[in-house]
């Protein structure tokens, strides 16, 4: 591809980039301005101390930390080398610059817009009782955001708390028992399956599954670009309800109990020393664990042809281009976006003794037929 940056300029004319801007938005991994927390009521301030950062008593709780995302209600921002701001979701409107971000494949199978949204999730207290809309029911009901299926994976648990998941319905919980306990207005856990979860458990969550995390876990959420999520129960705390809705989403079809846990749940294979493992998924998003060796055993990543997150979960990795032409650095905590442009790398463990992790998210581009 073409990088004749000199003449790009973005359509809105909001953004004045020069060939230097492009460059540093194109060429090497973006970091982006930390602090992206969403502040909803039943976070702590883990999120916090795992970034390094310094927070006031009465500094809001973080429950997020939306590390790669364009969505409009929490975007990531990314500080130019003139020590402007701009947000990914405003640099990607130009359809050039998003290629040469994103990937013209991602451009060409799934548009301009950021395509995933990670999160890094802190839970103190029982988060609503939820579930996510498929992309058919979302349309149907007017949504502007589409339907959603997560990948959530757990990477540590808070001392003395419950750390389980609420997922699906119990066996034998039928349609009518559900709409007879919402109209009741009753604690909707009693008819959900429980699973107390460990840190490595992967749960798969596809669309119209009610469920509900515990007080205790910290995990990161890998899903399409939608904030669309319908509470049916919320423990008294006086926020929005989307039953109406919520009762159209469900799949009442889905598996129930253990079968839908067995279907949902996975872990990491605990063998793997050094290169990448899978996580299955139902959408569109393929997510890695990259584990590296020690600095003189490094993983190589090669023909690149599309962005990719990388966020920071064990230990300390160096990243360094095969060209020699950027190096960086990710813990754990932090995340990086890989642009499309950036060419082949290679990480290794900066700590020689720690294990040294982070996952990589990209998009699973579909197979085109010759002609």
């Amino acid at each position: 591809m073409s990088t004749d940056n000199a003449n790009l300029k973005l359509q809105q004319g909001t953004l004045n980039l020069n060939p230097k801007d492009v460059d540093f938005l194109t060429k090497s991994p973006i970091k982006f301005v930390e602090g992206n927390f969403a502040n909803y009521t039943w976070g702590g301030y883990y999120l916090y101390a795992m970034k390094g950062m310094l927070h006031e008593k009465d500094a809001p709780v973080a429950a997020e930390s939306w590390e790669a995302s364009g969505h409009k209600k929490y975007p990531s921002h990314i500080q130019m080398p003139g020590g402007n701001i701009v947000t990914l979701k405003d640099l990607l409107k130009d359809r050039r610059l998003a290629g040469l971000i994103l990937g013209e494949p991602v451009v060409e199978h799934f548009g301009q817009d950021f395509p995933m949204l990670v999160k890094f999730i802190d839970v103190h207290q029982h988060m609503s009782v939820h579930l996510h809309p498929s992309h058919e029911t979302a349309k149907a009901l007017g949504e502007e955001d589409p339907g959603k299926e997560e990948v959530f994976i757990v990477i540590d648990l808070h001392e003395d708390a419950e750390s389980a998941l609420y997922l699906g319905f119990k066996k034998g919980v039928t349609k009518e028992n559900f709409k007879a306990a919402i109209n009741r207005k009753k604690n909707i856990l009693d008819l959900s399956h429980k699973i107390y979860v460990n840190p490595g458990d992967i749960f798969r969550i596809p669309s119209g599954v009610l469920h509900c995390w515990t007080g205790g876990s910290i995990a990161i959420e890998i899903a399409e670009s939608s904030d669309l999520t319908y509470r049916m129960y919320d423990f008294r705390r006086q926020r929005p309800m989307h039953i109406k809705k919520g009762l159209a989403a469900i799949n009442y079809k889905s598996n129930q109990g253990a079968a839908l846990e067995k279907q949902c749940r996975g872990i990491w294979e605990p063998e793997l020393t050094k290169g990448l493992d899978y996580v299955e998924t139902y959408n569109a998003l393929r997510v890695e664990r990259l584990r590296a060796g020690a600095s003189g055993d490094p993983v190589k990543v090669r023909n690149r042809e599309t962005f990719e997150v990388l966020m920071g979960i064990e230990g300390s990795i160096e990243l360094v281009s095969l060209k020699d032409d950027w190096l960086v650095h990710l813990h754990k905590g932090s995340s990086l976006l890989i642009p499309a442009q950036a060419g082949d790398y290679l990480a290794r463990g900066i700590d020689q003794v720690s294990k040294n992790r982070a996952l990589r998210i990209s998009m699973k581009i579909p197979a085109t037929k010759d002609k």
